[in-house]
């Protein structure tokens, strides 16, 4: 059955760089094994989000893949670089193929590949170059017969001078997980995981060092770790997308920290000293009588410092006032006696309806 890798990523055959990456980074994260574990259909479709992204992304597999379909990979990489005739002048000189006046393929004149005029399409490609290799398989060779040495006998592979060179193998990434803590202080960490190559699954154990202050969607580079080549080349690089927990009680803005400190009603009423906890050690917060819920007070320099710029972030303290849930027989008689001393209509410039 016939792959269309634009359909598995749902994507238009025009998608740029940036649409691809976007897409493949989403369905991805969807039917990686991770997530589904025991479900065979996810890490089925993952293998094709996988394989179609590899194609993709690659823009001389994609533009072979966009002319031949499925037929991409049993085209040499000459011909993505060079087109036909560069491809025939790569492995057999300016003499070209049987028959051919300059360039190109059998019975052609020049250019065209596609079946337009002064070229021939791919069918009829494969059936002239049959007929050149006769019963016995393609001249010079010792074992005739196969696709593989059809392609070779058009494109010089049997001759020697258009032997591949060893590919390297595809970058790849993958989502990890650190805590909140660790992507302020930085850490180092070891990570089993289970990568997407051109041959199936493979195995990565490594250990990275990840940075003070790494944001949450950055990516940290592990040079050789990527997928292995499938013609003897060197593994591709492996890409750490890094997610970040949420903290407990923190949340970060660049260098801002942000934080929720809960009050009781009498300390907004009245105002209070309270100590809240910083990036280093706690220091004193004063509110004033009156504070309400919501209210945030910044304070300078007290958010996070990058060692690097000697910049410093500052510490945003939102305020939360805690109305009590349960109260005894006085405290709500005290209560009573307040709401009847101010006798307040906090809703009167509400409207009566829409």
């Amino acid at each position: 059955m016939a792959k269309d890798f634009y359909q598995v990523l749902g994507l238009k055959r025009d998608a740029d760089e940036k649409a691809i990456k976007g897409a493949y980074r989403k369905l991805a994260r969807e039917h990686h094994p991770d997530v589904n574990p025991g479900n065979a259909g996810a890490e089925a479709k993952f293998k094709q989000i996988a394989e179609a992204f590899q194609v993709l992304s690659d823009p001389e597999k994609r533009k072979l893949y966009d002319q031949f379909g499925d037929d991409y990979d049993k085209i040499p990489p000459e011909y993505a670089k060079y087109g036909p005739q560069g491809a025939g002048r790569q492995s057999q000189g300016q003499g070209g193929f049987p028959g051919q006046q300059s360039g190109g393929f059998p019975g052609q004149q020049s250019g065209g590949f596609s079946g337009g005029a002064g070229g021939v399409n791919f069918e009829e490609l494969l059936r002239q170059a049959q007929a050149t290799q006769g019963p016995g398989g393609a001249r010079g060779s010792a074992s005739g017969g196969g696709s593989g040495d059809l392609f070779g006998s058009l494109f010089g592979g049997l001759r020697g001078q258009g032997r591949r060179t060893p590919e390297r193998g595809g970058d790849v990434e993958q989502a990890v997980s650190i805590s909140f803590a660790e992507s302020i202080q930085g850490t180092q960490r070891r990570f089993n995981l289970l990568i997407q190559g051109e041959r199936g699954q493979e195995k990565r154990d490594v250990t990275v060092k990840i940075p003070a202050l790494i944001s949450d969607g950055a990516t940290v580079k592990v040079s050789g770790k990527g997928a292995s080549s499938s013609s003897g080349g060197a593994n591709g690089d492996l890409f750490l997308k890094i997610s970040v927990q949420p903290g407990a009680f923190w949340k970060r803005d660049g260098l801002n920290l942000k934080i929720e400190v809960t009050v009781s009603f009498a300390e907004a009423a009245l105002g209070a000293t309270i100590q809240v906890p910083t990036a280093g050690n706690e220091v004193g917060l004063k509110i004033p009588a009156g504070t309400q819920s919501g209210a945030t007070f910044r304070l300078s320099g007290r958010g996070l410092h990058n060692e690097k710029t000697d910049a410093k972030g500052d510490l945003l303290v939102s305020i939360k006032v805690a109305v009590p849930k349960a109260l005894s027989p006085r405290e709500e008689q005290l209560i009573r006696e307040l709401a009847a001393l101010r006798s307040e209509d906090l809703r009167g410039a509400l409207p009566k309806s829409l």
